[in-house]
């Protein structure tokens, strides 16, 4: 099984344990990954010229493209971005023609389709698969699944449902995990307005913490960058602005995934995480 990949900007950098878990959770799945050549920025932060987002993020599909391989994205912010790309060329004739007047190469036949990380290894590698490949079983971890709020986005062609997602449900139960309740799965976590409206938004991630928290669950898997960063690398200035204790390991679930696989953790990059693993590696048999 073959899909181009798009890691984006921070997966190169701030999410790098992201890119190393992917990379080594599809190895074991079977997947080959194809890292496109001369990728730009998906222009998740041009708000303000919605033509500049669409052309940047079409140019990555049109390089993608030319392999005839459907493009898999970890990151949600950047999935989204395509995503919505394709639907405003699909719906807009003179969105293709704007870009081309900027640039004879923005041009995308949509032949391929942008995918996230996550709908490609459930709804293609299957949940029997990853059942087949857990030799580590997460009996006894308390586990919730936080999607944000672009996973199931745009709703009319995204994969999953936008108020309801269950992609990250099927993995916990595939890997033998145990799910709380929590009900804060597909809220936002304020990473949009980190710059514009830090209270608000440090608010926002709390409150998923603490309902985390309060379900007694051992950590929370994400799939998007950006999320990770509110929960996992502010999770301590919240802890401090707010005077709580938390102390919730934040994964992405591709590292739950390489857990249960039985992969080793400095190869998921599970050092790298800001609110330490330790203690959950260890609760793991065999780990």
């Amino acid at each position: 099984m073959r899909f181009t990949y798009y890691p984006g900007c921070s997966a190169h950098a701030s999410a790098k344990e992201y890119d190393m878990s992917a990379r080594a959770v599809c190895e074991k799945l079977g997947v080959e990954l194809i890292e496109i050549d001369d990728w730009n920025c998906c222009g998740a932060l041009e708000a303000e010229n919605p033509l500049v987002s669409v052309a940047l993020s079409i140019r990555n599909l049109a390089i993608a493209e030319e392999s005839g391989l459907d493009l898999a994205i970890p990151c949600s912010a950047c999935y989204f971005n395509a995503a919505k790309a394709v639907k405003y060329l699909r719906e807009d004739e003179s969105v293709q023609k704007k870009l081309l007047e900027v640039d004879h190469s923005l041009r995308f036949n949509d032949t391929i389709a942008p995918r996230h990380l996550l709908d490609v290894i459930v709804n293609e590698v299957g949940v029997e698969e990853i059942r087949r490949n857990t030799t580590r079983p997460l009996s006894g971890i308390k586990v919730v699944p936080y999607y944000g709020c672009l996973i199931g986005r745009p709703s009319d062609i995204a994969f999953d449902d936008p108020d309801n997602p269950r992609s990250m449900d099927l993995l916990i139960e595939a890997v033998g995990a145990e799910q709380p309740s929590f009900s804060h799965k597909a809220k936002c976590c304020g990473g949009a307005l980190i710059m514009t409206n830090f209270d608000y938004s440090m608010e926002m991630s709390r409150k998923i913490l603490e309902d985390a928290k309060g379900a007694g669950a051992d950590c929370i898997i994400v799939g998007c960058p950006v999320c990770h960063l509110m929960l996992d690398g502010r999770q301590s200035d919240i802890e401090a602005k707010y005077k709580i204790e938390l102390k919730i390991p934040v994964l992405y679930f591709t590292q739950l995934l390489g857990l249960a696989f039985g992969i080793e953790p400095g190869k998921l990059g599970l050092n790298k995480n800001i609110v330490s693993t330790n203690n959950l590696v260890s609760m793991i048999k065999g780990a």
